[in-house]
């Protein structure tokens, strides 16, 4: 983190880069500037931070709060998610964050010699400070998720919290729930990735997809990633496929319940090619794009085999066998209406499977 009300941020776990993409979507309003001039090809975010912008900081992080957790739990206060927080200690928070470093900040630093030295767990900054100044991760930073110091100490803590969070992270912290997606099925996701720009645009397709679905739409966590990855692939001009070694994983919260999703490497590197993307995309069919996801591609192959040849048939001279399978199969009826195109659509799909294998394979492209 660099100094004078800028900010250059760099993923950590999976907590604190929900807080920065939340963070974000309060600043872009404030700042006018769109969540995509803060976040590039690279890994860190370099974002400024207007001055004097404490009050409108924190009007927006209730603004969008209340929108993100209508109808629930309060989200601060004595019993609220962020335990204990009020509307002073929040504004307290975004006062540290936004605080430029001044040369009489310096010289108190300087006096500080003699205090413990602590080294935040989420931007590993270093900072001397007493014990009792100190700010540990607790209950205040989501109770979901975290213990009490007072009245549920554990054995991971030793009874004693000792995960320190430096000022700079306090206010980044508690806008992590603003990265989350609300799914149909009262669950909320979040999708976390290597890069901040990955992080936000595959997010941001999970809130234009699913974020309304109904109740009969709800998907499989993993088709919710193998579509924000598709998206990605398909919309975005940067390259997703140097990333695909390194984990994207969905963040699932459901009640008191917090689980972790994330596609094998192989898969994540065929959806991050654009043609297999692009064709996907193309078909738009949730039993295809879970034979890819099965890794299945001789099923894969079948299906379009008889695809194929229930298509050639003329649609008043097909069976109920015939019909039952496509039925069964395509659910979008543009499909239905042509399955033999869609056979030729999976073709061309387990053609580019089998060149990105062989790419896989020996390093090179068989042209």
């Amino acid at each position: 983190m660099t100094n004078q009300n800028t900010l250059q941020l760099y993923p950590s776990n999976w907590l604190y880069n929900a807080g920065v993409i939340g963070f974000l979507r309060i600043l872009e309003p404030i700042n006018k500037k769109s969540v995509e001039e803060f976040i590039n090809n690279k890994t860190e975010s370099i974002i400024s931070i207007p001055p004097n912008s404490e009050d409108m900081l924190l009007n927006k992080w209730k603004e969008l709060s209340i929108e993100s957790k209508k109808n629930t739990s309060p989200l601060y206060g004595r019993k609220g998610y962020y335990a204990n927080q009020t509307d002073n200690s929040i504004k307290n928070k975004i006062a540290l964050l936004t605080r430029k470093e001044t040369s009489e900040n310096k010289n108190k630093n300087k006096t500080r010699k003699s205090l413990p030295e602590y080294s935040c767990i989420f931007c590993t900054n270093k900072v001397k400070v007493g014990k009792t100044n100190a700010t540990f991760l607790n209950q205040s930073f989501g109770k979901l998720l975290l213990g009490s110091e007072k009245t549920f100490r554990n054995m991971y803590w030793n009874n004693e919290a000792h995960d320190f969070v430096c000022e700079k992270c306090e206010f980044i912290i508690i806008c992590h729930h603003l990265a989350f997606t609300n799914l149909s099925d009262k669950s909320e996701i979040f999708i976390n990735a290597p890069s901040f720009q990955i992080m936000y645009y595959l997010n941001k397709f999970t809130q234009e997809i699913f974020g309304s679905s109904p109740i009969q739409d709800a998907r499989s966590k993993r088709e919710i990633l193998a579509m924000s990855v598709i998206e990605y692939a398909t919309k975005i001009q940067a390259n997703l496929a140097s990333w695909v070694g390194m984990n994207i994983e969905i963040i699932s919260r459901h009640g008191d319940k917090i689980e972790f999703f994330s596609l094998p490497y192989e898969v994540t590197k065929l959806l991050a090619d654009r043609r297999i993307a692009a064709i996907l995309s193309q078909i738009g069919e949730y039993s295809i794009l879970n034979l890819v996801l099965d890794q299945d591609f001789s099923s894969l192959m079948e299906m379009g085999y008889r695809l194929l040849r229930i298509g050639l048939i003329p649609k008043q001279y097909r069976g109920k066998n015939e019909k039952d399978f496509v039925n069964q199969i395509l659910q979008l009826e543009k499909n239905r209406w042509d399955p033999a195109l869609v056979a030729q659509q999976i073709f061309q799909l387990c053609a580019y499977i089998h060149e990105k294998h062989k790419t896989n394979a020996y390093g090179y492209h068989k042209h």
